[in-house]
């Protein structure tokens, strides 16, 4: 049971770095690689400026999403999450985004001439353009990747689904390995519901079957009180 559990935890965090670190990295290499900015800065110069206005972002909008998923996510359906964590952090990326330009446009004077002036016309629409474009891809992607790998950063907890997990194994059949596990658990001190949780399996389960091995569990008898 702890396998099935560990495996499930480094599944869902290597989705994390898929998600976390994969995605802004390529979408990163497609706009050096299509934008102007290799011209500019040279491939060194162009591969961090793209990267530091991905990664960070995206990592941004991820610490907003998990706080609306934390505090909302139970009562809004899993694109609406992914949605209002996008449009909260919005203020936060376009001031990080506004700092990294700045910067680059100090050591790179000719990137000027491809950013629009600050708090111009065309710099608001082109800001609106770029966030709007990106809160599309995080919505897209945070289903996408929830839809087709499982993935549950974000995903309201189903109190349902939870529940036949938990005890998915209730009447299932024996093996031996479960027995084994059931004597360590017994052998160690554990109460009936503790090892009816860990084992998923209930109370009277758990009771049923130390009682068919003769084994013998001192604690049988709180498992009312547990």
């Amino acid at each position: 049971m702890e396998l099935v559990a560990r495996l499930r935890l480094s599944k869902q965090a290597l989705i994390d770095v898929a998600f976390f670190c994969g995605v802004p990295i390529v979408l990163a290499m497609l706009s050096a690689v299509l934008g102007p900015y290799a011209a500019i800065m040279g491939s060194a110069g162009a591969t961090v400026y793209v990267l530091s206005l991905a990664i960070v972002p995206w990592c941004l909008t991820g610490l907003v999403t998990q706080l609306v998923s934390k505090t909302a996510g139970r009562s809004l359906p899993l694109w609406l999450v992914a949605a209002v964590g996008a449009v909260a952090s919005c203020p936060f990326v376009s001031l990080y985004a506004y700092g990294v330009n700045t910067i680059a446009g100090d050591i790179w004077p000719a990137l000027g001439a491809f950013l629009p002036a600050t708090f111009s016309a065309q710099h608001l629409k082109s800001a609106a353009l770029s966030e709007g474009r990106a809160v599309v891809l995080w919505i897209a992607f945070v289903v996408i990747f929830h839809e087709t790998l499982g993935w549950a950063r974000f995903a309201p907890p189903n109190r349902e689904a939870g529940r036949e997990d938990r005890f998915q194994l209730s009447g299932a059949d024996w093996t031996a390995e479960d027995d084994a596990l059931l004597r360590s658990l017994i052998g160690s001190g554990k109460p009936p519901r503790a090892i009816a949780l860990e084992m998923k399996r209930t109370v009277g389960g758990i009771r049923a079957r130390t009682a068919k091995l003769g084994l013998r569990n001192n604690r049988l008898g709180d498992a009312s009180a547990d």
